[in-house]
């Protein structure tokens, strides 16, 4: 067992070799980026802590959807934006990295690993030459919690409203999941005082 097994939360697929788990409910830490880390059912979670690969907590899913849809703009299209739309995305775009990625006991072989797997080319899309792999991880989350997961971003809607002007398309694509007849893995709920495992966001079913 995992760390994240002994919280209920649900599996929602992969990217790599890391797991991305979304909790269903709010666990403490002893501090942030501590090995057993603190998350909500705010968060998503990549890698599932102790007795599996040290967590990553993605906090605020707002400004990492709205980081992946404004990286997805031309400057052309970037001029129809209203005053007040500009403004409204670039308080959500400007969270630093910091605040966001939450790396909870990392060894700095790890964050070696990460970045060999985001430069693979059995990514759909790697990491570009020039880009952090922290922001690469940002655009592959972003993209998958706005075309798949809007009930976790509560600004959904109305960035749906500003960018429904343009053509969106999914340009990572870097999220799999586990295909309908295969056995599921992952995921816990504690239902009337039992466990009950296997919880998918989506269900597996053929």
């Amino acid at each position: 067992m995992s760390y994240i097994d002994s919280i209920d939360h649900e599996y929602i697929g992969k990217i790599g070799y890391l797991p991305i788990y979304h909790p269903l409910e709010e666990v403490k830490g002893e501090k942030w980026g501590a090995y057993d880390f603190g998350a909500s059912p705010k968060n998503l979670v990549l890698g599932g802590g102790s007795g599996e690969h040290p967590g990553l907590v993605i906090h605020n899913l707002p400004s990492v959807v709205a980081k992946y849809l404004y990286f997805n703009l031309t400057e052309e299209e970037e001029g129809l934006l209203t005053q007040e739309e500009e403004e409204y995305i670039t308080d959500l775009y400007y969270t630093d990295e910091e605040e966001i990625l939450e790396f909870c006991g990392w060894t700095v072989r790890q964050h070696s690993d990460l970045f060999k797997m985001a430069s693979s080319e059995l990514m759909a899309e790697s990491v570009g030459d020039d880009e952090d792999v922290e922001d690469w991880i940002i655009r592959s989350i972003g993209e998958l919690v706005f075309f798949s997961l809007p009930d976790l971003n509560p600004e959904h809607e109305k960035l749906v409203k500003i960018f429904s002007k343009f053509t969106i398309n999914a340009t990572m694509s870097n999220v799999v999941c586990i295909p309908p007849g295969y056995p599921t893995i992952g995921g816990r709920k504690i239902e009337n005082s039992q466990i009950k495992w296997g919880i998918h966001r989506w269900p597996n079913t053929p």
